[in-house]
């Protein structure tokens, strides 16, 4: 095992750091790997080491938010919970009311928990807060993420492009 040559100096502890060793091979080619296991033994007296911290505009990242997320189990007794009171509403209303009234009254209800539910689930991971939500702001709330991430992931792709073709030294 062979040192970080310098790597976690400059990142805070506890912080997500992707981290990188960037070195020559023995004909003057430039390779960037992840782990320094992979550097060979004679080139790791010149490895450098690349590291990407989260963003600092983002400080929770998606840790944060993942930490802040309801449990499968959470999920599941709320899910329980809100069948057992639309069963309780639809037993509950009068018996002479026409079954289409019924049933109407019921969905209004499921649809009423479902929006509180979907508003819980985005306060509860700090998209919204608004007690009330719909399928469509979750789906937008997922696609603004995807596009976040594939965002950084493609500007690490073309630092590290940058770096391999010796054009980004830090």
């Amino acid at each position: 095992m062979g040192t970080d040559k310098g790597c976690g100096a400059r990142s805070p502890a506890g912080a997500h750091v992707a981290r990188y060793y960037r070195f020559q091979d023995a004909g003057g080619g430039t390779h960037i790997v992840d782990s320094i296991d992979d550097v060979p033994r004679a080139s790791r007296a010149n490895v450098q080491c690349i590291e990407y911290a989260a963003e600092p505009d983002a400080p929770n990242g998606l840790s944060g938010v993942l930490a802040h997320a309801p449990s499968g189990w959470q999920s599941f007794g709320l899910g329980v919970a809100a069948t057992l009171l639309a069963v309780l509403v639809f037993r509950k209303l009068p018996g002479t009311m026409r079954l289409l009234l019924r049933v109407a009254v019921t969905a209004g209800v499921v649809a009423l928990l479902a929006g509180a539910y979907l508003g819980w689930l985005r306060r509860t991971t700090q998209q919204s807060s608004a007690a009330f939500a719909g399928p469509s702001s979750v789906i937008d709330d997922a696609k603004q993420a995807v596009a976040k991430m594939n965002a950084r992931i493609q500007a690490q792709q073309t630092e590290l492009k940058e770096i391999e073709q010796g054009q980004g030294e830090k």
